[in-house]
């Protein structure tokens, strides 16, 4: 029966997913067979072989996916298949270092050496280079981006560091053919930036040639919050525009079959064109697929195209099914098709538009809320507006303005995207309303695919506003889990040299978050100012609060006015509501000068403050009133939560240790985090032989500067018998309890 392979190609999917391995996707995949053996029984015996194949598949492919490089210092000889990406004064390339690939790290020095490599590094150029290679660094924090991960799957276990890179030490040679590609990308991609505007430029590049680098990153943020990024990745639409043109022209000079032969080897080559992302890879093998059938003049269901188009991806690369991409791509085309015979059914234009924006926003929502844990409540009525503004008019203005360079028609160009950009600045930052839910646990995936199904089979039957009603539920049900969590959480971010620590009590009755980190400002030469220059606040910290799920923080608690400390406060307060801020007397004017754009109530805190929420208790232990010094003056709390007492010492040294001593004799903790990143200025033996933590948290940044913490302090904390973790050994420590106690975790054990 046509359409029939979607259902081993699911099953192939969920055994990669399983294989990985992961518990969930295990029982996804075993209730998936046991409900086609039930309802689909023709169907069961295709899927379970393609189960079992692809899950011994990966794990034959993941087993040999190791390295036979070791780390320290080495002089190897490097090709480079792409031209390099260069961002400010950073040169970033995947390299091949004989058997092996490797990621190339490299930062340029002078304006004129940045210059030179961008002329002379383009595919088909080996360099000889010595330099240090290092195992890339693991996901810090809780839902953060795993950068060895990500380079293991595309089988990359090293960043390889040069000391120089010296160009008379390279040659170019007799370049490949994906390599030739890639060099007509790149041209490509520089014409594009030498002629058009930098605001149209970047637009034109992605749409011609699928790279974003040109791309603005508030743009593309602004993109991404609304749901319309597909807009400016290269997938189905663009090929199928691209291939009916193609078509129609050739058959006036050849024969159709002909024409046909020849796009079936034009594809491939575009996809390196296009940039080969998963979108462009599904909709090139796709069409590929489509067009092979016709040319033997048979006819093949949209639905199994597709499928066969992802067990062959599949094939190429197992690891490919873990990308957004790849997901998206196939999760909301294999809606449309699914769902075509209701699409076609829409008596005008503007429905069909609707419904199909409707129907993909439905089945993108769980990968949507899962990666990027919010979702833009403008997003269908957008996409009813920008698909066809997209499709009929950016795209092919964007095809005739590279082809024809000519001065009006890039003027116009510009022009519309200008005013593109700036509606969607008006929906995303202007009006933005984004709602925000965290990431779904594996139950809240389950009712989510569960109410979607349901909602797209009663849609079917005439019931829309039943279905919708189902997913409502399951959104509801979402947004109330974190309040029906009888756990609560301390977690302390590695936010680098800086201080922000996350405390949940349990059912939510409150969320704290002390302090912010911040990325200090360093005075940089215009040709070494980066696109995306990384933020504490933006990367790390408010990342992390969406993914919880948290719209509101009850109080934002900010110890003194140093950077490391408040300076992503601005951005914290931008992306969720704070109800108040407790700060410091010292800190007090500076902090409410930076609230004052958001509206937030301020008030300094002093020694002898208390409150206390259910089972969960606060003091403030320091500053005592009248004191206005910066670190001596940093609010301390003490806390209990967990059947733990938890003393958070901000940066006080040693003076306000004594003060603190004399005030409270007695004091005792169980966990003592570490002031001021344990520099040798405080944790005095004294301090810790009267609060005697049983465990200590240093939250400092790798290779600072600064030599934190001191050996000093190290010691003597050993001396008192403490367990010690440090952010920049650990990563982000995580205390997670309930009423009859909790446990610690670390992301780097």
């Amino acid at each position: 029966m046509k359409g029939q392979a979607v259902y081993p190609a699911a099953a192939a999917l969920f055994a990669v997913a399983a294989a990985s391995p992961s518990k969930t996707t295990c029982l996804l995949l075993i209730i998936y067979l046991l409900l086609l053996f039930i309802r689909r029984p023709h169907c069961f015996l295709p899927a379970l072989v393609a189960a079992l194949f692809f899950f011994v598949y990966f794990l034959i492919i993941d087993h040999h996916n190791k390295t036979s490089l070791s780390g320290g210092r080495h002089s190897l000889s490097v090709r480079f298949s792409a031209a390099p990406a260069i961002d400010g004064d950073r040169l970033q390339a995947a390299v091949q270092a004989g058997k092996e690939r490797v990621q190339l790290r490299y930062i340029i020095r002078t304006a004129a050496e940045k210059e030179a490599l961008r002329a002379h590094l383009m595919p088909g150029v080996v360099c000889r280079l010595k330099g240090t290679l290092e195992r890339p660094m693991p996901a810090g924090n809780p839902y953060a981006f795993d950068y060895r991960l990500y380079l293991r799957r595309h089988r990359i276990h090293w960043l390889f560091l040069p000391e120089a890179i010296d160009l008379s030490a390279c040659v170019r040679v007799r370049p490949a053919i994906i390599e030739r590609l890639e060099a007509i990308r790149e041209a490509g991609v520089r014409r594009i930036e030498a002629r058009f505007p930098p605001e149209a430029a970047g637009i034109a590049a992605a749409l011609i040639y699928g790279e974003r680098r040109s791309l603005d990153e508030e743009v593309i943020s602004g993109y991404q919050q609304l749901g319309i990024i597909h807009l400016l990745a290269i997938s189905g639409g663009h090929v199928t525009l691209l291939v009916s043109a193609a078509l129609a022209a050739a058959i006036r000079f050849v024969t159709r079959e002909a024409a046909v032969l020849a796009l079936l080897v034009f594809l491939p080559m575009y996809a390196v064109l296009a940039g080969a992302s998963p979108s462009v890879l599904r909709a090139c093998a796709t069409g590929m697929i489509v067009l092979a059938i016709q040319w033997k003049k048979g006819r093949i269901h949209p639905l199994d195209a597709l499928s066969w188009t992802a067990l062959a991806l599949l094939v190429f690369d197992p690891y490919m099914v873990w990308d957004v991409g790849f997901q998206l791509s196939f999760l909301v085309t294999f809606a449309l098709l699914a769902h075509v015979s209701v699409l076609a059914s829409a008596r005008s234009m503007l429905q069909n538009l609707f419904q199909t924006a409707l129907a993909a926003q439905l089945a993108a929502l769980p990968i949507l809320l899962y990666h990027f844990y919010e979702i833009s409540v403008w997003s269908i009525g957008l996409n009813v507006f920008f698909v066809p503004w997209y499709s009929f008019v950016i795209l092919p203005l964007a095809f005739l303005s590279a082809v024809f360079p000519f001065s009006p028609l890039i003027w116009l160009f510009s022009r519309l995207i200008e005013l593109t950009d700036a509606v969607v600045h008006f929906f995303s930052v202007d009006y933005s309303f984004m709602l925000v839910l965290g990431r779904p646990g594996p139950w809240c995936l389950a009712g989510y695919l569960t109410a979607i199904a349901a909602a797209f089979l009663d849609w079917e039957r005439g019931r829309l506003l039943r279905g919708l009603t189902a997913v409502a539920a399951a959104t509801a049900l979402h947004m109330a889990s974190p309040y029906m969590n009888p756990k609560g959480e301390v977690t302390i971010l590695d936010v680098g040299q800086g201080d922000c620590i996350y405390i949940e009590l349990p059912h939510r009755k409150a969320v704290y978050l002390i302090d912010t980190g911040g990325t200090p400002e360093w005075a940089r030469e215009p040709w070494r100012k980066r696109s995306r220059p990384f933020s504490v606040g933006r990367d790390v910290v408010v990342p992390f609060l969406k993914a919880q799920g948290v719209r509101t923080l009850d109080q934002l608690i900010l110890t003194h006015d140093d950077a490391d400390h408040i300076g992503s406060a601005p951005e914290v307060m931008a992306a969720v509501r704070v109800k108040k801020i407790v700060t410091s007397p010292g800190a007090l004017p500076a902090v409410k000068a930076m609230a004052r754009p958001f509206s937030v109530p301020v008030a300094a805190s002093v020694r002898g403050d208390r409150w206390k929420v259910g089972d969960a208790a606060f003091s403030v232990l320091h500053p005592e009133a009248g004191n206005n010094e910066d670190n001596n003056g940093s609010l301390v709390l003490l806390a209990r939560l967990g059947r733990l007492t938890w003393l958070f010492a901000a940066d006080i040294e040693e003076e306000a240790e004594q003060a603190l001593i004399r005030a409270y004799p007695t004091l005792r903790v169980d966990v003592l985090k570490v002031a001021h990143h344990g520099s040798k200025t405080s944790t005095t033996e004294l301090f810790l032989r009267t609060v005697k933590p049983r465990a200590a948290i240093i939250s400092v940044g790798r290779y600072n500067r600064y030599g934190h913490p001191s050996p000093e302090v190290l010691m003597r904390l050993r001396q008192q018998r403490a367990i010690i973790w440090r952010t920049d050994e650990n990563g982000a420590i995580r205390y997670v309890y309930d009423e009859n106690g909790g446990t610690f975790q670390v992301m780097k054990p």
